[in-house]
């Protein structure tokens, strides 16, 4: 009894150790990956509103599990890949909104277009947020997003550099 009242106790104390180190983590994760194409602004934006385009460059991209809803462009446009669903929030010359939702989760995704002054270059920029829980194994979890989403988000951007440049 007296080992299992001990490992009782002690069990709570590493919980509340490992929830007060988790709470000194940042409750929002900001991921960010960019690349310069060399492409027309107006290429540019088109193959990041329209999501019919993006079985074009978006890494991961299976067509037999792909839904587009029609119209395909602008704010209210929902693409289903794989278990994940994406619904452009809101569209505009400098800026998609996208909402990434998964199961239960979701994340705020950016795409800024940056128009650089007396060039042909283009700055794309892809920006997700992640709003986490206190909970700590939310809180760890977090650590290795930006591990897990680069590849994927690194992958696209030069997929999407490779047909904007044709």
């Amino acid at each position: 009894m007296r080992i299992i009242k001990l490992g009782l106790i002690s069990a709570v104390f590493l919980f509340l150790v490992v929830t007060a180190i988790s709470l000194l983590l940042p409750s929002t994760v900001n991921i960010s990956r960019a690349i310069d194409v060399n492409a027309p602004f107006d290429t540019v934006y088109t193959n990041l509103n329209d999501l019919s385009n993006w079985k074009k460059w978006i890494a991961g991209y299976d067509s037999t599990n792909t839904t587009i809803s029609q119209p395909s462009t602008g704010k209210g446009a929902v693409i289903n890949m794989n278990r994940s669903k994406v619904t452009i929030l809101a569209s505009d010359t400098n800026k998609v909104e996208t909402l990434w939702t998964t199961g239960s989760k979701s994340l705020k995704g950016d795409f800024n277009i940056i128009r650089q002054q007396n060039s042909s270059i283009t700055t794309v920029q892809w920006h997700f947020i992640q709003q986490v829980k206190w909970y700590p194994w939310e809180k760890f979890a977090s650590i290795v997003s930006d591990k897990v989403m680069s590849p994927l988000m690194e992958k696209s951007l030069d997929n999407l550099k490779k047909v904007v440049e044709k």
